[in-house]
């Protein structure tokens, strides 16, 4: 069997953005500026235990807050919601990209794969393995961490080619996500394409 890695080595480079939240970022503020957390509290007008629950990201920063240690380390307008938001985004789709490898794992969906976790599965792959083992319900999460277009480029790559194999999944998926008119047809096209340009690259 060949491991996870060897089949996927040519196909996909994983790239790990690591987030960081708004309170690693005010620490590296006062490392830069020689804050500690009393001086830093007293210049803002918190407790110090209120800079400690933000920076040990236990509470938001709020609007009035954030724009004064913007105007303190001389950062622009709005810089630290949009930090604290972004993470706050990458922290719920971290979480369910889990859950639905969890889920995977319980139908037996990598049964044929070695050395995958939810930390180096690709997306491509991820995307493919919802749509065929999983319900609707899991399979609209999959809107909630990609795009509409990128689900839909990788569907049409990776599934849409398939032929019998995986036609009435297809057609369903080509109405009720897509909104493909004529499904059947449009998946017999895909298929017919697929094959010519295998013949041609052979």
């Amino acid at each position: 069997m060949l491991t996870f890695f060897c089949i996927f080595a040519q196909s996909f480079i994983v790239k790990i953005v690591l987030k960081q939240s708004v309170g690693q970022y005010i620490g590296k503020l006062m490392v830069r500026d020689h804050y500690n957390q009393s001086t830093l509290a007293r210049e803002l007008g918190i407790s110090r235990q209120m800079l400690s629950y933000i920076m040990l990201n236990q509470r938001e920063i709020s609007l009035p807050l954030s724009l004064k240690i913007e105007s303190l380390f001389s950062l622009s307008e709005g810089s630290l919601l949009k930090i604290q938001n972004d993470y706050k985004i990458h922290q719920y789709k971290e979480k369910l990209r889990k859950e639905l490898f969890r889920k995977l794992e319980h139908a037996h969906a990598f049964w044929s794969y070695d050395d995958i976790s939810a930390n180096n599965l690709p997306d491509e792959l991820l995307i493919e393995k919802v749509f065929v083992h999983l319900d609707m319900d899991d399979i609209t999460k999959l809107f909630e961490l990609f795009s509409k277009k990128y689900i839909e480029r990788i569907w049409r790559k990776n599934m849409a080619v398939q032929g019998e194999y995986l036609f009435d999944l297809n057609v369903m998926i080509a109405l009720y996500f897509f909104h493909i008119k004529h499904p059947e047809t449009f998946l017999r096209r895909q298929e017919m394409l697929h094959l010519k340009n295998l013949i041609c690259h052979a």
